[in-house]
């Protein structure tokens, strides 16, 4: 049996009541790396249903924790942010510490890697891709056709992708088989997941 299955992973802004970006971190909400976003994951699913139920709650619990802080979280594709701010960021969060594992299908230079982009600092919506193949209580990750399953998901997101000023083709490998992060966090999670579980129902 071949169980194949997808999770998503959403970053969002946590503000203050002036619009400023906050480091999400500090407050004790779920953060990335880079430190200025709140990164939320849903369960690994080969259901839409448990996938959606699962960013559903996940957003209502942030959504709920900053309200009681006096914050407000925002799912917004990009944020203008000043020189002072990157600078700041990428020095307390050691950014060039981290290495870029992104991987573009077209060659295209640049990556969403950090999430800072000229002046603005940007926000994903990242799909997780797997395949296991279970015999009994074992299970082997199987190698999907990445490159076939990144062209697809570009082509049917494109003009949301080029709209968002975000990448098409970029990805990650991972243990578990890799990570499309081409999307913006304003995609409508219920068409990301349904279009991303019947491409991997056609492989």
């Amino acid at each position: 049996m071949i169980l194949k299955e997808v999770g998503l992973e959403l970053e969002m802004f946590l503000l203050d009541k002036s619009n400023n970006i906050l480091e999400p971190m500090l407050f004790g909400f779920p953060s990335d790396e880079m430190g200025f976003l709140i990164e939320i994951r849903t369960h690994h699913s080969n259901t839409g249903k448990s996938v959606l139920e699962s960013l559903r709650k996940n957003i209502e619990w942030n959504v709920t924790k900053a309200k009681k802080l006096g914050f407000k979280v925002d799912i917004v594709s990009h944020m203008k942010i000043t020189q002072d701010f990157q600078d700041f960021i990428s020095k307390k969060y050691r950014h060039d510490t981290f290495a870029d594992q992104t991987r573009n299908l077209y060659g295209l230079k640049g990556s969403h890697h950090t999430g800072l982009h000229g002046n603005f600092a940007t926000a994903g919506m990242h799909v997780h891709f797997s395949a296991r193949e279970i015999n009994g209580i074992e299970a082997k990750v199987v190698k999907l056709p990445v490159e076939d399953i990144v062209r697809k998901m570009d082509e049917e997101f494109k003009p949301l992708i080029t709209e968002s000023q975000r990448l098409l083709g970029e990805y990650e490998l991972k243990s578990h088989g890799f990570e499309y992060r081409s999307l913006p966090n304003t995609a409508f999670p219920d068409k990301v997941v349904g279009t991303a579980l019947s491409i991997l129902e056609e492989i």
